[in-house]
């Protein structure tokens, strides 16, 4: 079951490290059902410490490649703090049935797909395109900050100047950092559609922001868990681990070569696979 176990995890982090998102959710997908681990409370922790495991491979590869916002990441993963503190304990103490955390697990997951499909294929189709032309003609892609206050921060990508609200930041982190601790997921699911709709941060600079936040989301709930007394499968789970490593070098690139469209595209068709399954299936 090991070499299989490495091969789920090149995809959960190849997977995680291209879109920011959706390693978490694949990672359950693999313990719960194709490896059968029957505890919920060992699935959640062990999801987790793969999505860890992909964000310290991928954030210092977008890094150098400019595809990160870093005070927005670093304000995400503040406000997720205590979420993550909250949701972890709650998610110990009262979800501990499968049946029930699988249920929860597909419908946040299928309530997300839904509109970020939704959002590329009628919504935004101009501005996903701007944004694929900037970036093929070899616009400057560097992320440059530009103003900082306690209600806006400014910073410029492809010559154009982009605006977000840091408290709204901090707010959507603690409440990303809720759900995802208790799902056990890393919580991109939930913080590329909000950073796309919401902060209007374009797709390029997503993937790396979100894993920098959920970095730091991570860390808090693997810790609480492990503190709760979670069972882990160590041997099995470093099997796992270096698959991951090996998926999230490659993420990256493979998301340089699609284009914004595709990548949210592919995120939204792997979420709403997922949540079918854990739901109706």
């Amino acid at each position: 079951m090991e070499i299989f176990g490495f091969l789920w995890g090149v995809v959960v982090g190849a997977v995680f490290s291209t879109v920011g998102a959706a390693g978490g959710l694949l990672a359950g997908f693999g313990h719960i059902t194709l490896f059968g681990i029957g505890s919920a409370n060992s699935v959640k922790v062990m999801n987790q410490f793969l999505v860890l495991v992909s964000t310290l491979v991928s954030v210092p590869n977008y890094w150098r490649h400019g595809r990160l916002i870093v005070i927005l990441g670093i304000l995400l993963g503040t406000g997720s703090v205590l979420g993550a503190l909250i949701g972890s304990t709650l998610s110990y103490k009262y979800l501990t049935e499968m049946s029930k955390y699988k249920f929860f697990f597909g419908l946040f997951t299928l309530l997300v797909a839904f509109r970020i499909l939704y959002e590329v294929l009628y919504k935004e189709r101009e501005r996903v395109k701007e944004i694929d032309r900037g970036i093929r003609e070899g616009a400057q892609r560097r992320v440059k900050v530009v103003k900082r206050s306690a209600g806006s921060v400014v910073y410029t990508f492809l010559g154009k100047e982009h605006v977000f609200n840091p408290v709204l930041a901090l707010f959507a982190g603690f409440f990303v950092a809720l759900i995802s601790s208790a799902l056990g997921v890393g919580g991109g699911f939930l913080l590329v559609p909000f950073m796309v709709s919401v902060l209007k941060v374009p797709m390029y600079l997503v993937p790396g922001t979100s894993a920098l936040s959920v970095l730091i989301t991570s860390v808090v709930s693997i810790l609480n868990y492990l503190k709760l007394g979670a069972s882990v499968k160590w041997s099995f789970l470093a099997f796992e681990a270096v698959g991951v490593v090996i998926g999230s070098f490659l993420g990256p690139y493979i998301s340089h070569a699609l284009g914004e469209r595709r990548l949210r595209l592919l995120l939204g068709f792997i979420l709403l696979g997922i949540g079918v399954k854990y739901i109706f299936i």
